[in-house]
């Protein structure tokens, strides 16, 4: 017998948040984790971001970018869309971070609504993500609009 208390044999996902994935850069490493739209990446795991109230609470953190990216549906078919980041400072050996959940979750409205905002991005990750989508999806980065390939330039 098979109990099923939603009347669905699937989850459903509101459409705009089907495309939303997360990728994480911290210093050379740059990865996609969609543990994280849930707070559970692989850097966050073990991590106690209850104990700092601001980021010079961690004073041996490192900063990791999250980067929030969806893609659309253009003409010439899917492409980026969205992309917006955020940024949570860890201190790995002491298991501590702190992480402001207004600008993440801020920042993932952004993207969700196409917004391009990578502003607090170093010139250096801005080429190190672009490099990344292109690498990890020409069809969809040959497809993303000049505009916000330029955001990345």
């Amino acid at each position: 017998m098979e109990l099923n208390l939603t009347g669905r044999d699937k989850h459903s996902t509101p459409d705009e948040l089907q495309n939303l994935s997360a990728v994480m850069i911290h210093g050379d490493e740059i990865f996609v984790d969609q543990g994280a739209i849930h707070g559970k990446s692989r850097l966050e795991r073990g991590i106690d971001f209850r104990a700092a109230r601001s980021a010079e609470d961690v004073p041996n953190g490192e900063k990791v970018a999250v980067v929030w990216v969806t893609l659309k549906t253009y003409e010439k078919g899917r492409g980026f869309s969205g992309i917006a980041s955020a940024e949570l400072v860890i201190d790995f050996a002491h298991g501590i971070g702190y992480k402001a959940m207004g600008p993440l979750v801020n920042q993932m409205d952004r993207a969700v609504k196409g917004r391009v905002d990578v502003s607090n991005l170093t010139a250096e990750q801005k080429a190190k993500l672009a490099a990344f989508l292109q690498q990890l999806r020409a069809d969809l980065w040959e497809n993303t609009p000049e505009e916000v390939k330029a955001e990345l330039a």
